[in-house]
């Protein structure tokens, strides 16, 4: 669930929990409700902020399933690791034959979303990287003859580059 859409549902359910408070109340009542909310807001925006910067600094291993495709349909297949290193709204990610230098973080986009470029043993490389959830991401790789490799990743701990 969206970050935003948490938000909501945090904020109707203190709403219908303030409108079932009698406001005749003695004044010590209100400075309880009002800490006890501040508290409860308190610890569900830290709790975010906790999950979005777990995805920051450091380098973690993935294996995953290369497909490559130039034109019509896929013309192979292959399984290949690929280490993913972010820090700071960047990213470098590193395969057996390729590596890349993205960049993230801009004003509409969250730490998911990594474009930039590199390079291969084939030569240059246009480069996507996309965050899924925890464990997973999809790596595209675009060279200059319209030609397209995509990679379905998975974290790994086992995984070994090799070069």
């Amino acid at each position: 669930m969206h970050t935003a859409k948490k938000i909501d549902i945090f904020f109707v359910l203190w709403i219908k929990w303030i409108n079932r408070i009698n406001f005749n109340q003695r004044r010590e009542d209100l400075k309880k409700i009002f800490v006890v909310s501040l508290l409860l807001m308190g610890i569900f925006l830290i709790g975010n902020a906790k999950v979005a910067l777990a995805a920051d600094g450091g380098c973690q291993l993935y294996q995953c399933v290369g497909k490559y495709s130039c034109g019509e349909g896929i013309e192979s297949e292959w399984d290949e690791c690929v280490d993913l290193c972010i820090e700071d709204g960047h990213a470098g990610a590193e395969g057996s034959w390729w590596g890349c230098t993205l960049g993230g973080k801009s004003l509409f986009s969250s730490n998911k979303n990594f474009v930039g470029s590199g390079g291969s043993t084939q030569g240059n490389l246009g480069c996507s990287i996309t965050l899924r959830g925890k464990k997973s991401m999809t790596v595209d790789l675009f060279d200059g003859e319209g030609c397209m490799e995509q990679l379905r990743c998975v974290v790994s701990e086992s995984c070994q580059l090799s070069y």
